[in-house]
């Protein structure tokens, strides 16, 4: 009877072992191979882990000849021949982000770069393993008997840069180029491979650490970095106000500076003087052209003194700087 039992076993646990293997050949036969014009990300045929943005131009037997898209490696243009393994995530033409979409920051003309944004799920059900936006890891540490509490902030591209701290300019008109050569310490490229994600910093040895997702937010080397959200609407409507302490005559005063919005795209700065102007907000970009052609722009975020309380006061971080909406009475 022992015997039976366990031939029963046997059986049951070959049969699930063939329609597993059946299951994963099926999977295989319906992968969908890249075609003539997808966007996707490839790695270097050198055993390279970091993502890079390519479009297919030809598809050979087991091969594709990819044209290489601006990254932080390549200037755009660069023809490479790749094996098809090399090829990480697929984005069909349906699910690439135009250079500019309805209401984002138009691109600098005058930059030599362009950040390319690949957006939508990979084709073939396979998991993009980038990520993209900005993060704020918070940490704690011991300097003697003081206890240390501080942040720090991650740009992911979904091309395979990451950008140590808030982006000047903003996320869209950060120069790549200049950004490495000034600080090239905080421009790093990066690769995610199962639960490690490895990052090199500038010309610095490899980092490894451990990531895990948690929801939105993700965990970096066993410290939990939040996504900070970004701006779904073009418009905002509202005083923005914080103040700042200077020195006038040796003596510490306090000085107000606001940001005034509209929800027609106009907004009034009052600070070291007043200006007015227009502005574009996107993602989190924000831009605004003053009358005297003075143009600012610097990576923003909305943020929440309890970022599960959504009826404590609305803040917007711009440039590392807090502002709080000004309530009405």
């Amino acid at each position: 009877m022992a015997i039976k039992l366990m031939t029963g076993r046997n059986f049951c646990l070959l049969l699930t072992i063939n329609l597993v293997i059946c299951q994963s050949a099926l999977a295989t036969q319906k992968k969908i191979l890249p075609q003539v014009g997808d966007r996707v990300t490839v790695v270097s045929g050198e055993g390279s882990l970091i993502p890079l943005p390519a479009e297919i131009m030809e598809v050979l037997t087991g091969k594709a000849i990819v044209q290489m898209l601006p990254s932080f490696q390549y200037k755009g243009g660069e023809r490479r021949k790749v094996a098809l393994r090399q090829i990480k995530a697929i984005f069909p033409p349906d699910a690439v982000a135009s250079p500019v979409a309805a209401g984002e920051v138009s691109a600098d003309p005058k930059s030599k770069t362009t950040a390319v944004k690949l957006q939508g799920n990979a084709r073939a059900g396979e998991r993009v393993k980038v990520l993209s936006g900005l993060f704020t890891r918070f940490g704690q540490t011991f300097e003697g008997k003081n206890l240390i509490c501080k942040e720090e902030q991650f740009y992911f591209y979904p091309d395979g840069r990451v950008y140590h701290g808030l982006p000047p300019n903003g996320p869209s008109h950060l120069d790549w180029q200049k950004a490495s050569t000034s600080s090239g310490n905080l421009c790093g490229s990066y690769g995610i491979d199962g639960d490690t994600i490895i990052i090199r910093w500038g010309n610095q040895p490899a980092t490894t650490w451990s990531i895990k997702r948690k929801g939105v937010n993700i965990e970096l080397n066993g410290l939990v970095a939040d996504k900070s959200p970004e701006f779904l609407h073009p418009t905002l409507s509202g005083t923005y106000m914080r103040q700042s302490v200077k020195l006038v005559a040796g003596k510490s005063v306090m000085s107000p500076e606001s940001y005034g919005f509209a929800s027609d795209g106009t907004v009034v700065y009052v600070g070291d003087g007043k200006k007015s102007g227009r502005y574009l907000l996107a993602g989190n970009d924000l831009e605004i052209k003053f009358e005297n052609d003075e143009i600012f722009r610097c990576t923003a975020f909305p943020q929440y003194l309890d970022s599960r309380n959504v009826k404590s006061p609305p803040r917007i971080n711009m440039a590392g700087q807090l502002y709080e909406l000004q309530q009405t009475r």
